[in-house]
């Protein structure tokens, strides 16, 4: 993912063995004006912004399961990041505020209807990455809704898709 907007909230999150992580949030303008706060975290040796900056990332979704005091699953996602792309120009706007997404879907289920008859459908896209050493993989596991025509295409794909394993790419 690439995002481009203003950080905000810059805290402390966790520490795994001796590496601090933060978190922070990043007000994200759409294309109609409207904005998102998105969820960031990454290590804390590797920011060196300030509340209020604007700023432009490159990093990837991740997803974290916690368990509700009523007993159900919550996920939460976010992007974790390095920080790792320059500030953005003019000429970069079709970089900027766009996902990829890679994985394989674990669950799909069947197209549906809104009442005003937008149809969507929902699924899960598991991602799993290697960590550096090659050893361990980070699953996270991305709930996604298509809506249209690519909620259609995805539909008439559903006996095909609902087999768990098949990859599937979008951007």
């Amino acid at each position: 993912i690439k995002l481009k907007g203003i950080l905000t909230n810059v805290a402390p999150s966790h520490e795994i063995g001796n590496v601090e992580f933060c978190k922070a949030n990043m007000l994200v303008k759409r294309v109609d004006g409207r904005e998102d706060l998105i969820n960031i975290r990454f290590k804390k040796f590797s920011n060196p912004y300030n509340d209020g900056q604007e700023i432009s990332l490159s990093g990837n979704i991740r997803s974290y399961s916690s368990k509700l005091e009523n007993g159900k699953n919550k996920v939460d996602l976010y992007v974790f990041t390095y920080f790792d792309i320059p500030d953005l120009n003019e000429n970069d706007q079709e970089d900027i505020n766009s996902v990829e997404i890679d994985g394989r879907i674990c669950k799909i289920e069947p197209i549906r209807t809104t009442r005003s008859g937008k149809r969507n459908i929902h699924f899960i896209l598991a991602n799993n990455l290697i960590v550096s050493d090659g050893t361990k993989k980070l699953n996270s596991y991305i709930p996604c809704i298509a809506w249209g025509e690519v909620a259609e295409q995805l539909s008439a794909l559903y006996s095909f898709l609902s087999k768990v394993g098949k990859h599937a790419k979008a951007q």
